[in-house]
């Protein structure tokens, strides 16, 4: 299995965590604005998948220390961030409204929703820089 492949299952798994960390809030807000709640949910930790598999790339030849992972984790989860907040402010807001709507959007999420993210870009990224450093292990036959 590639590195990218590692990287967006175990993202994935990592979201799905941060999104039920703040599913109360998330669940109120997927009502109010007619969305399924379950999709709701599901939508950050797709993105976050989605941003893993391009940002990890290649990443068996260009990471080397646990910390180049990290990095790469925090920018997926920023860019999950702000996608989510673009797609919420999308569903809630009218369209003259958007610049206003999402400034606000990334406010309110980046505090409810900040420390779970990071905690999320911080164990993806040192479980994913762990796997790809460590490598494969060679198969005793």
């Amino acid at each position: 299995m590639s590195p990218a492949t590692v990287a967006s299952l175990v993202f994935f798994v990592f979201s799905l965590i941060a999104a039920a960390a703040v599913e109360y809030l998330m669940r109120a807000f997927a009502e109010e604005a007619g969305v399924n709640r379950w999709v709701f949910a599901m939508v950050p930790a797709l993105f976050a998948m989605l941003y893993s598999l391009i940002i990890y790339q290649n990443a068996q030849r260009k990471i080397r220390r646990v910390g180049e992972s990290i990095s790469r984790g925090i920018l997926v989860m920023l860019l999950t961030w702000f996608s989510f907040a673009a797609m919420t402010t999308w569903t809630w807001c009218q369209p003259r409204d958007f610049g206003f709507c999402l400034s606000k959007t990334l406010l309110v999420s980046g505090m409810v929703g900040g420390g779970p993210m990071l905690l999320t870009a911080l164990g993806a990224g040192i479980l994913t820089g762990v796997l790809i450093i460590r490598g494969p292990r060679p198969r005793i036959e």
